[in-house]
């Protein structure tokens, strides 16, 4: 409502000495332009005061705590709002083979054509777990609730000395059981560890591919 040639001439000082702002407002004051009016002297009146003659303006950062700009504090003002996924450290900061990693992270977003995904889509898909013939197939089941999966877990952290790390008969989370399995060990065994995890988890993936290959009720069903 102020045309720009007005609006380029004044300093902010000068549009808020005695309101000479309001004069600048030209054109049909509409219940929006009002509302929107009314706002704005309303925030002008708590800083008119401070304003003095003769002082230069200040630079303020909202964005830090001491007020002063910092390129750390732009950094992260760039990923406000945004949401963080966990498992990613996990995942990519390991010594696995890309393929691999790429699999956990697709099976951490519940993206891996399994028996429950594909039933979904109405695809064909077997009606129980391949590798125990006991419950749906899920990702989380196939990884940690499988008792094929436990044992494999169990004989395969054995060997590096820590089979108690094992998913126990109640682990219904993949996830969970690798967060708490990472968290019981020093922080210097944690990458070695999770690569490890990430091949244990690709191996029964494989496995299970093989068995889909293998079952005559599955043919048709071709996991890469």
């Amino acid at each position: 409502m102020v045309p720009k040639r007005v609006a380029n001439k004044r300093t902010v000082a000068e549009a808020m000495e005695n309101f000479v702002w309001t004069g600048d407002i030209h054109g049909v004051a509409t219940p929006l332009v009002i509302d929107q009016f009314l706002q704005l002297c309303d925030v002008s009146l708590k800083y008119i005061s401070r304003l003095q003659a003769g002082m230069q303006d200040s630079h303020i950062w909202r964005l830090s705590p001491s007020e002063q700009y910092t390129a750390s504090s732009a950094y992260e003002a760039l990923f406000q709002g945004s949401t963080s996924f966990e498992p990613f450290e996990r995942i990519w900061r390991t010594w696995a083979p890309g393929k691999c990693k790429f699999f956990l992270w697709l099976a951490a977003h519940n993206r891996c054509w399994t028996a429950d995904r594909l039933a979904r889509r109405n695809m064909p898909h077997p009606s129980h777990c391949l590798l125990c013939d006991q419950e749906e197939e899920t990702i989380n089941h196939l990884l940690v609730g499988c008792v094929f999966a436990r044992q494999f877990w169990l004989l395969f952290l054995q060997r590096i000395r820590l089979g108690s790390l094992a998913p126990q008969p109640l682990a219904s989370s993949f996830q969970n059981w690798w967060q708490e399995a990472i968290a019981a060990v020093h922080t210097a065994r944690c990458k070695g560890l999770n690569s490890l995890i990430i091949l244990g988890a690709w191996a029964l993936w494989h496995h299970r591919n093989w068995r889909v290959t293998q079952s005559p009720c599955c043919l048709n069903v071709r996991q890469g």
